[in-house]
């Protein structure tokens, strides 16, 4: 199992959970962070953001910049990504 991804299809991931699977949340780390405590839902998805929201404090969470997610984990399994595991976004890794 692929633990790296690139930003590009991490992006991508998050336009389908937002548009395909709206109810898997998605936990994430940001650099210099702990992790989130909570799993969120794509709310938005900008240029070279994504603006998350945590259905049970009501409290939406702005990340300016996709670069700054290290790491992310989903609460159920979407495509080839499984619960709970740890991924690590790669800012600069392209795909192939």
């Amino acid at each position: 199992m692929k633990s790296q991804i690139p930003i590009l299809e991490f992006k991508r991931l998050l336009h389908e959970l937002r548009d395909l699977r709206p109810d898997v949340g998605i936990r994430v780390r940001l650099m210099g962070e702990m992790w989130k405590s909570s799993h969120f839902k794509v709310f938005q998805v900008t240029e070279k953001g994504v603006a998350l929201y945590d259905d049970a404090t009501k409290r939406l969470v702005m990340v300016s910049d996709l670069s700054q997610i290290m790491q992310f984990e989903l609460e159920q399994s979407f495509q080839k990504y499984e619960p709970h595991f740890h991924y690590s976004v790669d800012p600069v890794l392209v795909s192939y």
